[in-house]
This record gives structure tokens, C-alpha cells and sequence, in this order.
């Protein structure tokens, strides 16, 4: 049996990945703004609540009208992974959250790919990936 060992993300590990895969806009404790892939992410890490969030805008939640509503709660459901649309701050988002301590550079990686694939799928396919949940 071969034993594999696991290695944790923190603030200081996930700073290192965002600088060598995006353009750091601004920074702050455990807090970066950055364009990846043509968007701006803003990234949140949280280690007493073992939280990371990634998230990009996508539209002022004033110009969303219901039939956009309905797609995003139905691609919540079926063709979005873990990249999720959610509203706050009067913004529709395309938001990651996942707990930290379980988090792998790649899974990381993929995440950051998923808010960016997810936001720029609204009004359009409404997925994260090339998968969708119960497709074949």
C-alpha cells in the first residue's frame, strides 16, 4: 500500500497559486482581487471558519428579470458543479465556496475555471463545465 499525503491549502499556499496563474489587482489579509481568464475574481480566504470563496459579478440584480431568475436556480441544480450563481450586495455572482481544509491545489484551479466558465455561460448555457449533472 502506498501512502499518499495530502497537502492543505492556506492563505499563504493559495497566494503563491493566484500569483502564478492570475494578475493581482489589489490585496488585503487573506483577501485578493484579480483577473483570471479575461474577468475579475475576488477571492476570500477564511481559516478560523475554514471557508474559501471565490466569486465574479455578473450582472446588477436590478436588470435580472425573472426568466433569468429561473435559469439560474435551475442550473444551480443540474449544470452547475461547484461554482454556484447566488445574488447578494445587489449582484448576481458566480460564486465557489468550499471548506478550505479539504482543499487541493487543483481542486482550486478548477474552481477558479468554474466561476469563470459559470459567469460567462449566463444567458447562455448556464454551465459551469462541459458536465452536466445527470447527462450522459
Amino acid at each position: 500500500m502506498i501512502a499518499t499525503i495530502k497537502t492543505t491549502l492556506n492563505a499563504q499556499s493559495i497566494s503563491q497559486i493566484i500569483e502564478e496563474v492570475s494578475t493581482l489587482q489589489e490585496t488585503g489579509e487573506g483577501c485578493w482581487k484579480v483577473e483570471y481568464n479575461k474577468r475579475i475574481l475576488f477571492l476570500i480566504v477564511d481559516e478560523i471558519h475554514d471557508r474559501v470563496r471565490i466569486m465574479t459579478p455578473i450582472i446588477k440584480e436590478e436588470d435580472l428579470d425573472e426568466e433569468d431568475l429561473w435559469d439560474v436556480m435551475e442550473a444551480n441544480f443540474d449544470r452547475s458543479l461547484d461554482a454556484r450563481y447566488a445574488v447578494g450586495d445587489g449582484v448576481l455572482w458566480s460564486l465557489f465556496l468550499h471548506p478550505l481544509t479539504d482543499l487541493s491545489r487543483n481542486l482550486f484551479l478548477d474552481g477558479l475555471d468554474q466561476v469563470v466558465t459559470l459567469a460567462n455561460n449566463f444567458g447562455g448555457s448556464f454551465c459551469s463545465s462541459d458536465i452536466i449533472f445527470g447527462s450522459e
